[in-house]
């Protein structure tokens, strides 16, 4: 066997030991960033001494996070992300309950998974202004996502659209206070039974008349 032939392997791994590195150090400041901002209040943590819990130099931290703001406000980001993704692949015929459900179940799935993570940040938006306001605006994007997947349902139009817009606004709102709910039972209970209680709201809104325009 030739050197190259047997070198190839090792390389292949590399993108992929790449890859594991990174997410390992992105981990790392996000765990040293909560952890800090738990004990200290986010105010009083700066991006140096994230950076040296995590083990890592101020320029490392730069390449991973734009602002210690991006550091919490990051797995929302990728929620949202995740819930767009799911949306797009609905099926064209597929029900609102179904789009819906399918959507935010996979939302509920990350909830659970991180709810460590979660609740930490939860308890970040009540006492920081700025991220609490970032964080409704991710909201909104996540209004914006499923007004778009469930308006074409409804029909066409301005009424359909009105519609659409009036669903996502009514089912983010309550699912705000479902989530808000059970964050304030620190997550013991499933977050399975406070959601379908606002999806169960949200839907029953769509049975009324629609208004004419």
């Amino acid at each position: 066997m030739s050197d190259a032939a047997a070198a190839a392997p090792a390389e292949r791994e590399l993108p992929g030991l790449r890859a594991k590195k990174k997410a390992e150090a992105r981990a790392a400041l996000v765990g040293a960033a909560l952890e800090l901002f738990a004990t200290r209040g986010f105010h009083a943590v700066t991006v140096d001494e994230i950076a040296a819990q995590a083990g890592v130099s101020r320029r490392s931290f730069f390449r991973y996070f734009p602002t210690k703001e991006a550091v919490v406000l990051e797995r929302r980001r990728e929620q949202l992300a995740l819930l767009e993704r799911r949306l797009a692949a609905a099926p064209g015929r597929a029900p609102v309950a179904a789009v819906v459900r399918a959507a935010l179940g996979a939302l509920e799935a990350d909830y659970e998974a991180n709810k460590r993570r979660v609740l930490a940040e939860r308890a970040l938006f009540a006492h920081a202004p700025g991220l609490a306001l970032a964080d409704l605006e991710i909201d909104r994007a996540v209004e914006a996502a499923l007004a778009a997947a469930v308006a074409p349902r409804l029909g066409r139009g301005e009424v359909a659209r009105r519609r659409g817009r009036m669903f996502a606004a009514a089912l983010v709102a309550m699912l705000r206070v479902a989530l808000e709910d059970w964050a304030d039972k620190k997550g013991r209970a499933p977050l399975r039974g406070f959601a379908e209680e606002a999806v169960e709201a949200a839907l029953a809104l769509l049975d009324r008349p629609a208004a004419r325009a």
